[in-house]
């Protein structure tokens, strides 16, 4: 009697386990699905921030596109005219047609603070011409011949956005590394490199792309955060609490 009343006992509880057990199943493949579904539309949103981001890149480098930034002028060379003073410049450092008209829009130092110490670095000038032609006509003219002001050389550069100048700026660093080791390489507009191999030229749109082939030549770079982002989250695989291996739905 005693060992039939254990027995009834033993199978209520197996019963209530595997009742519990099956809620817990239950749980799991939800959980996993509202995981999936949450991971789609992180990346869903991940891939529209970026594209945002681009055009929005791409309409301030569009802003920007009649404007030039020459640095190494002293701090107050322009006195209170800087339009005057570019102007003239121009016209007695930089070769132009004669009958060619320096027509500037406006033209102000770049918007950071002053420095207070005499022997840093002057700010840039940001000079926005009126027509297109004549910023780019300047701009390559300057690059073809050495220009200096009292003596000290002073550089022409396009007006580049900040994201653009800081990503032009890792590309140069890896130029440089890469030049430590006697191989080729060029900063493309906006900010790709193209790098001459043994094997032939190859030209890459990011670093990100570059970094398998820079790593295999001991180079390292840092991905960028945005971009590493998004790899993760568009790998074409998930796991499963279960420790399965799944595809996306």
């Amino acid at each position: 009697m005693e060992l039939k009343t254990n027995m009834k006992e033993l199978m209520e509880r197996m019963t209530s386990l595997e009742q519990r057990t099956g809620h817990m199943e239950e749980r799991i493949e939800y959980t996993e699905d509202r995981a999936t579904r949450l991971e789609r539309s992180a990346a869903f949103l991940l891939q529209q921030t970026a594209k945002l981001s681009v055009k929005c890149d791409d309409l301030e480098s569009r802003m920007r596109r009649n404007n030039i930034r020459i640095h190494g002028i002293p701090e107050g060379a322009e006195k209170n005219d800087t339009i005057d003073f570019i102007t003239g410049l121009i016209k007695a450092k930089i070769q132009i047609a004669g009958d060619m008209e320096i027509r500037i829009e406006r033209a102000h130092r770049s918007l950071v603070a002053k420095p207070k110490n005499s022997a840093a670095p002057p700010r840039a000038i940001i000079v926005r011409f009126l027509d297109y032609k004549v910023k780019e006509y300047v701009i390559w003219q300057a690059w073809k011949q050495k220009t200096t002001y009292e003596g000290q050389t002073i550089y022409f550069n396009q007006d580049y956005t900040t994201e653009v100048q800081k990503k032009r700026k890792q590309v140069r660093d890896v130029i440089k590394k890469l030049k430590e080791k006697n191989v080729k390489a060029q900063s493309l507009y906006p900010a790709q490199l193209k790098v001459f191999l043994d094997s032939g030229t190859k030209t890459f749109a990011t670093l990100t792309e570059a970094a398998p082939v820079l790593k295999d030549m001991g180079i390292n770079v840092d991905e960028d955060r945005m971009e590493r982002l998004q790899r993760t989250m568009m790998q074409s695989g998930w796991t499963t609490a279960t420790g399965q291996r799944g595809r996306r739905r």
